[in-house]
């Protein structure tokens, strides 16, 4: 066993207790986000939700990444554990009352967007929490291994939730997804994490002048704005090509989510020791090519089950970019502005994934769903050309603290 850790959050047990914790949460979690992502947007459609109200499901997550720098300055001071569970709990109370109430595709889409504004309040306390519980030469494979949690969790309940969907009102099927993750709420609250001094706020100059400074991190982020502005117009297309197209069954999109999930338990555990040993940003580049292939996928496939291919590589890419997200800022951070980051990365994510959606119905009234997504498929190739360079910029660097052994993987 090596030396003590300086930090206290780094102890073994604290590490290992906490683990469980968060990988208990986090399958608690899965539960409900495999349901929400599979359904929502298709269920709004099948509702006779129009295009924009489509869009508005796709773009739910992004206005809340919109609207987080004001919650992130809301909450800072407060213990960071506690904001998580607090908004995780707000958000998931709203959306059972919204699902339940709701009457029109527009209240559903709505409602959806409610909860993600809530919940992505916390991203920046979030990413805190994770860089103090978990040491830096395990963050990755801890915090894959609870997502492989979640994915297992997402197995069952898109496969159960395809099933039942088609018999009972959707409503019900939400709600009861969302009160099973209610559980892993309390689970998160008992996380022990020490934060340290609370530092004062900082104005959003302050903020986004640090971030401007680090030219590799700005240049990433530009390869974001446009590689995502094409990416997540994309996605706001394929659901409806899902049910216009394809007259995808509830049953068939429930086998895609499930095999999506199956696909992203290998890829956690894989991505996790490649981050680990690696670094983010060259895997951020090889998982975006990847990406690409989907979108693809969609155009091409001449049934609806050759569409199942696109699943395992949508698994693999959604484990990888969920992870790299995280990471990208721990790892080119200076100590004490991974929250800065953090936060920049998920203001930039919002305005993108908020105008990207909206634009593709937009276009959509023009131009046939093919073409649409060649416009986005344009995009992405721009975008991977500025992140390449970005990767290109220097070699990344991790800045270690002295550790225990690996604790939380065991």
């Amino acid at each position: 066993m090596g030396s003590l850790p300086l930090n206290p959050n780094w102890a073994p047990e604290r590490v290992r207790s906490n683990f469980r914790l968060d990988l208990f949460a986090g399958i608690c979690a899965g539960v409900f986000i495999a349901v929400l992502n599979a359904f929502m947007a298709v269920e709004v459609r099948r509702a006779g939700g129009s295009t924009s109200e489509v869009a508005l499901v796709v773009a739910a997550p992004f206005i809340g990444h919109l609207v987080s720098p004001f919650l992130v300055y809301l909450f800072q001071g407060m213990p960071p554990v506690r904001v998580v569970s607090a908004t995780v709990l707000a958000s998931r109370l709203v959306f059972i009352v919204g699902v339940l109430v709701a009457t029109t595709p527009l209240f559903l889409a709505a409602t959806t967007v409610v909860s993600f504004v809530i919940v992505l309040g916390n991203i920046a306390a979030y990413t805190g929490v994770m860089v103090g519980i978990y040491p830096d030469r395990e963050r990755a494979t801890a915090m894959g291994k609870v997502r492989i949690g979640v994915s297992i969790a997402g197995i069952a309940s898109a496969a159960l939730a395809g099933v039942f969907i088609d018999v009972v009102p959707a409503g019900w099927v939400f709600a009861v997804a969302a009160v099973l993750s209610l559980p892993g709420v309390v689970a998160f609250w008992r996380i022990r994490h020490d934060p340290g001094p609370i530092e004062p706020r900082r104005p959003a100059s302050a903020i986004v002048a640090t971030v401007w400074a680090d030219r590799q991190y700005r240049t990433l982020l530009a390869s974001f704005v446009i590689y995502g502005t094409g990416n997540l117009s994309n996605f706001a297309v394929l659901p409806i090509l899902l049910i216009d197209r394809y007259q995808a069954p509830s049953t068939f999109i429930g086998i895609y989510a499930a095999l999506q999930s199956v696909a992203a338990i290998v890829a956690y555990y894989g991505w996790g020791r490649l981050l680990d040993r690696r670094g983010s940003l060259r895997l951020t580049l090889y998982n975006s090519l990847l990406v690409a292939l989907i979108p693809i996928a969609f155009v091409t496939a001449p049934d609806v089950w050759w569409l199942l291919p696109a699943a395992i590589v949508a698994g693999i890419t959604a484990a990888g970019g969920e992870l790299t997200f995280h990471m990208n800022a721990m790892q080119l951070a200076p100590r004490g502005r991974v929250g800065d980051y953090a936060t920049v990365n998920s203001f930039l994510l919002g305005v993108r994934g908020t105008i990207a959606p909206f634009l593709a119905a937009m276009l959509l009234g023009v131009l046939p769903a093919s073409a649409v997504i060649l416009v986005g498929l344009s995009f992405m190739g721009v975008g991977l050309a500025v992140m390449s360079r970005a990767v290109h910029e220097r070699p990344p660097a991790l800045i270690l603290e002295p550790e225990p052994e690996p604790a939380a993987a065991s």
